[in-house]
């Protein structure tokens, strides 16, 4: 044993190391990668002009080399949206610094707190004299990344998303899908677009909530874990003498091992250290409450698991149990943490040979063998995916998507059937989609290629949603007061829309209000990963309007059950209707219908009746609608 380890640890009379930089390290081993389909690869280095590994290190930050590879890869390409999950502690958000650093972007930093909503993320309120209301509206995080991204690079980071209410992730929907949000300032509509090519979106979870899985698919998702210990104790030992980097990986250990709310980070060791090596004559206890253990349970949980497990794998007796030291009084040798080695793996080849050539016997039923249905001339079907022998995935996603109702074969679920084709199979129907069906199959799979017919009645505010639906069409095939016919062309989706108004008229300068139509669509989608459909983005929009209050308000009702229900597939963000009144019986009237439909909470109503207008909200957390002053 070397001299400098025969002290005590409650004398704290160790050796004074030279100082070297702080690090700050991610075990490679522990960093998971959920990534499909991709490699790292060398690839060309942005602003900093190294690799991104090598700038990492150089920064005191250590990450596996085929991790930043990925990372690298993803920033220098199209899809640069990122979810980090972890403790609190373990370099999410140092992480994202650093990117921002090495690209040499702008780096836009928002810190989201308990009950942030989607507004919080589109306007940012100011103190400002010049205004009546003495605030003033400005952009909000994720606005002002687009805008900048149109001209610089950026890196928007919204750290610890997992305290966002939930309607925070439809917002990001279409911002991740199309690069662009719609913003109402001074009662005016503005879209803000963004250039995918400069902008980069950093996520951080520490866990609280589960995202919505149409989120998730448009995210890379890395989780980081804390440390190793033996990865601990080598950075410590580049810092302090052997005796004090034991010490501090022992603490770090068992923080870790007592489940506490978050282990020790390497910051508090490090500052422990700091006044360690500096002989403070201080009780362990006392040093541990002040630097690592901030919460009494914590504290608790602690006492009660350093008191059963053996201190540098070796059992020592201990007496007292306040004396905290003793739990860290090492033995007459202590064991140095090994460190870890990469172990070799095997190569492609030699996992194949080992691949037996026995066969195990396996289930042989399935959908394929029990379809008695053949097509043996031309037939008319609202619906047509392909199915073979080896591959089920258009089964498969109509099953998980709209989960039919089964019968007695496997061959005809809900409206669907699988009939023989000549030599293929295809699933065919003879009833429509509806819009909801349309939209959950796209939605909600990867991968999938159909062909569809839509036919479905939808409340939308006409004009505004026809001439939506007219501006960012390719083409207009069909134009009059009572029919709408359009085409359009995006990535991976071709929509022919047709809209039939049954009782009003379409006129393009009209005054907003809300209209039941027909809605009737062929689409032929080709999907494989990112998407744009003309009729997804004018849902995800048909939440936030500005109408005449109808004179029958049942149909009022009826649109927003619609948008509640859109909102429950996570297709929209939720409903925010302005309504502007003409007369005071019209407000009682809608007040009255909208009480024997929801459960209603009404503020301010004499000045709604001043201004002859109203706001309406729906509170999914009580399931209530929210009736305020304009």
């Amino acid at each position: 044993m070397n001299a400098h380890q025969t002290h005590h640890a409650e004398n704290y009379t160790f050796l004074k190391p030279k100082i070297t930089q702080k690090e700050i390290l991610l075990n490679p081993s522990e960093v998971t990668l959920h990534v499909s389909g991709m490699q790292a690869q060398q690839t060309p280095t942005p602003g900093s002009g190294i690799p991104l590994h090598e700038f990492l290190t150089q920064n005191g930050f250590y990450l596996d080399k085929n991790i930043t590879g990925i990372i690298e890869k993803i920033v220098t390409s199209n899809r640069k949206a990122f979810l980090l999950r972890g403790p609190a502690g373990v370099g999410k958000t140092q992480l994202t610094f650093l990117v921002a650093k090495w690209l040499d972007a702008e780096y836009i930093y928002f810190q989201c707190t308990y009950g942030v909503d989607e507004d919080s993320l589109l306007y940012k309120y100011v103190p400002d004299e010049t205004t009546k209301s003495g605030i003033k509206i400005t952009l909000g995080p994720v606005p002002r990344a687009l805008k900048i991204s149109q001209r610089k690079k950026v890196v928007l980071v919204l750290d610890e998303f997992d305290k966002t209410r939930p309607s925070a992730d439809a917002l990001l929907l279409d911002m991740l899908q199309n690069f662009r949000v719609s913003l109402y300032i001074s009662d005016n509509e503005s879209i803000i677009s963004g250039n995918p090519e400069n902008l980069v979106i950093f996520l951080t979870s520490n866990g609280l909530r589960e995202f919505s899985e149409p989120l998730l698919r448009r995210l890379v998702v890395i989780t980081l874990n804390p440390l190793s210990s033996s990865v601990v104790f080598e950075l410590l030992k580049k810092q302090f003498k052997e005796n004090i980097a034991l010490l501090l990986t022992q603490i770090y250990d068992d923080t870790i091992k007592a489940g506490l709310r978050k282990p020790a980070t390497i910051q508090e060791l490090i500052q422990l250290g700091e006044l360690l090596e500096n002989n403070v004559n201080v009780p362990l206890h006392e040093l541990l409450r002040m630097f690592i253990v901030k919460y009494d349970d914590d504290w608790s949980k602690y006492l009660q698991y350093v008191q059963s497990r053996k201190p540098y794998n070796f059992t020592v007796q201990v007496n007292d149990d306040n004396n905290i030291a003793q739990y860290y009084e090492p033995p007459q040798e202590v064991q140095i943490p090994p460190q870890s080695q990469p172990q070799e793996q095997a190569s492609t080849v030699q996992l194949l040979e080992k691949i037996s050539r026995i066969v195990v016997k396996q289930p042989s039923n399935s959908v394929i063998n029990a379809v008695k249905e053949e097509v043996n001339d031309t037939i008319e079907s609202t619906f047509k995916a392909t199915l073979s022998k080896n591959d089920f995935s258009a089964y498969t996603n109509i099953i998980k998507v709209l989960k039919p109702e089964p019968t007695d074969t496997p061959e005809i679920f809900g409206k669907f059937k699988v009939v023989k084709d000549a030599d293929d199979y295809k699933i065919a129907s003879e009833k429509p989609l509806t819009l909801l069906e349309y939209l959950n199959l796209l939605n909600n799979s990867d991968e999938v290629e159909f062909e569809g017919y839509i036919e479905d009645k939808l409340v939308l505010v006409n004009p505004m949603t026809i001439n939506e639906i007219i501006e960012n069409a390719n083409a207009v095939r069909y134009y009059s007061s009572r029919r709408v016919q359009v085409v359009f062309n995006g990535n991976g989706v071709t929509e022919l829309i047709e809209i039939e108004l049954e009782n009003g008229r379409y006129n393009p300068r009209k005054l907003n209000e809300l209209e039941e139509v027909v809605i009737r669509m062929y689409v032929n989608v080709k999907k494989h990963g990112s998407f744009s459909s003309l009729m997804m983005n004018l849902i995800s929009r048909l939440y936030d309007v500005n109408v005449n209050a109808p004179s029958d308000p049942n149909i009022l009702v009826k649109f927003i059950r619609q948008i509640i229900e859109f909102r429950k597939h996570h297709l929209n963000p939720g409903v925010g209707i302005t309504l502007q009144f003409s007369n005071t019986e019209g407000i009682e009237k809608t007040m009255r219908i909208l009480s024997e439909a929801f459960k209603v909470d009404v503020r301010d109503i004499d000045e709604i009746r001043r201004k002859m207008t109203a706001r309406i909200y729906y509170n999914e957390y009580s399931s209530m609608l929210e009736v305020r002053a304009q």
